[in-house]
């Protein structure tokens, strides 16, 4: 039963990043998108067919992704989740035709690092049972589960409140900092990692209320556990915004990559304290590493694209 969680998860991230294939090549065909203008973002994305599509092909993903997580603890999740950073790789660069730099391919290189650690620590984690076992609840079937602990803790609303707000107002109020200092007449061209870091923070937000909704599963209907789904519609549309202006502005490559390095590890540090997941006996140290080659990777892509050589900016066309 493990197994097919698993394939659940890893389809998961696939599905996202083929969605997000199909939001880079809208993309390619919109105006200027910017966070300060939230009409006109929004009419420019729902007038477009192939972001439709692609943001219902992400949809999908994330639906994928709420079913793996009724049977995985986020321990368990947090590698499979991160392998589809190979299928975003060829997406983007044999696919899309993008380069990477020798140094983004480092921090690619220290991500996948990074998920190979948490894989083997994932080992000793405790398993999540089917939802059948103890009447509909949700058990831990390898360990103990303490009174009042484990994915179907119930989170006190103060608790889920604060942690939304938190995770819904610092990423909006950067974004919109960032944005406003861009249009400088000396402002660099960003790269979209301060964007993507956003989105990430945002995603990671919208899939602690999928891993929040999927707990509740078989529980008698309380305001919190209507609060997933509504916190979810409310942060899900802010992500997707956010993403689509990164997607214009920057590889899809390094928005993906710096994207889901961040929601991922978002989603591990808070999911796991807010719903009081056990981390696995005596692999302590070896997540704390983990997580912190993945904090890693993303600290070290660069946060500058280069600029195009007067060469070529002078380069007169060739004649057809």
């Amino acid at each position: 039963m493990q197994a097919q969680y698993q394939a659940l998860a890893v389809l998961s991230t696939g599905i996202y990043f083929t969605g997000l294939t199909f939001l880079k090549i809208a993309a390619s065909g919109m105006p200027p998108l910017a966070g300060d203008r939230p009409a006109h973002l929004a009419r420019t994305l729902l007038t477009d067919r192939t972001w439709l599509a692609g943001a219902t092909v992400v949809a999908v993903g994330a639906c994928v992704q709420a079913a793996s997580l009724t049977g995985l603890t986020l321990v368990r999740a947090q590698p499979m989740f991160l392998a589809g950073i190979g299928l975003l790789i060829v997406l983007a660069v044999p696919v899309m035709g993008e380069r990477l730099t020798l140094r983004e391919w480092g921090c690619a290189a220290v991500l996948a690092a990074a998920t190979a650690l948490f894989a083997d620590a994932s080992d000793g984690a405790p398993r999540i049972a089917s939802p059948e076992a103890a009447g509909g609840a949700t058990v831990l079937t390898s360990a103990a589960k303490a009174p009042g602990t484990g994915a179907g803790a119930a989170v006190p609303p103060w608790l889920l409140g604060s942690v939304a707000a938190l995770s819904l107002l610092v990423p909006c109020a950067a974004f919109l900092a960032a944005d406003l200092a861009r249009k400088g007449a000396h402002a660099r061209p960003l790269t979209g990692v301060a964007l993507a870091i956003d989105v990430g923070l945002l995603t990671g937000t919208a899939e602690l209320m999928l891993k929040g909704a999927a707990a509740r599963l078989g529980h008698p209907f309380t305001p919190v556990a209507a609060a997933y789904p509504a916190l979810f519609a409310v942060t899900a549309p802010l992500a997707l915004g956010q993403l689509q202006i990164a997607l214009q502005r920057c590889r899809l490559v390094v928005v993906g990559l710096v994207a889901t390095a961040t929601a991922k590890t978002y989603l591990l540090l808070t999911g796991t304290l807010l719903f009081r997941e056990p981390w696995p006996d005596g692999a302590s140290t070896e997540l704390a590493v983990a997580l912190a080659l993945a904090v890693l990777a993303i600290a070290a892509v660069p946060h500058h694209e280069r600029r195009p050589s007067p060469a070529r900016l002078h380069r007169a066309p060739t004649a057809r």
